[in-house]
């Protein structure tokens, strides 16, 4: 064992004093001060003889700054500057253990949910590259579709055109047709004239020659005129 006896608890009102003319809060008796001492909101002690009228700093200058009533009971965080540093690496350390101790927790439970959820991390990794390599099958066949859909387009075109020219023509030539038939060229619509009665000649009567259209004439004329007689 250690022949070494702890150390006193360090008690550092001893040490505060004013800035300016370094009287003591707390006399060599433990009994405190009949002068007032003020605490600066820039961290300085000052007594009540070195308060500037400007409300500025008497240490370092500072304008403007707030005052308040130095004691021993103090606010935090004003309280802690006057802790023994031991009871300030106390608490210090307790600071740290919580905190530690806080983040251990947090990090075990994140690292507790990460193994639970990686095998659904991993399956959904997956399944969006599946999902990547379906929908760019779907846009290649939707191009397709899309192609494929201009194509028959242009062929039905194509056969419509050719129908109609078809009908055209098929219209053309029965038009054409029925035109020929009714029209009075046609041999079919021209009825077959009949020939006039056959004359019988008396007898002793020869038929005539006609040499000439004179002689046509004159026959014609000798005809009429024993009509008459």
């Amino acid at each position: 064992m250690s022949n070494v006896s702890a150390a006193p608890d360090l008690d550092f009102w001893e040490f505060v004093n004013c800035g300016i003319c370094h009287l003591e809060f707390v006399k060599e008796n433990g009994t405190l001060s009949t002068v007032p001492f003020w605490l600066t909101e820039c961290g300085h002690v000052v007594c009540n003889s070195h308060i500037n009228p400007d409300h500025s700093c008497s240490e370092c200058g500072g304008q403007g700054v707030q005052l308040m009533p130095l004691a021993r009971e103090l606010e935090p965080p004003m309280s802690q500057w006057f802790a023994s540093a031991p009871t300030a690496f106390d608490a210090v350390g307790y600071a740290l253990r919580f905190q530690m101790n806080m983040m251990a927790n947090l990090l075990r439970y994140f690292r507790k949910k990460y193994i639970q959820y990686r095998p659904l991390y991993d399956r959904l990794k997956e399944e969006h590259a599946e999902t990547k390599r379906l929908k760019k099958l779907v846009d290649e066949l939707k191009l397709e579709n899309q192609q494929l859909r201009q194509h028959l387009h242009i062929n039905n075109g194509d056969e419509r055109t050719l129908h109609s020219n078809k009908r055209r023509r098929v219209d053309e030539d029965v038009s054409y047709a029925g035109h020929r038939t009714s029209s009075p060229r046609s041999t079919a619509s021209v009825p077959t004239p009949h020939g006039p009665d056959r004359l019988t000649l008396p007898p002793g009567h020869h038929p005539p020659h006609f040499n000439s259209r004179q002689s046509i004439q004159s026959y014609e004329s000798a005809g009429s005129q024993q009509s008459i007689a």
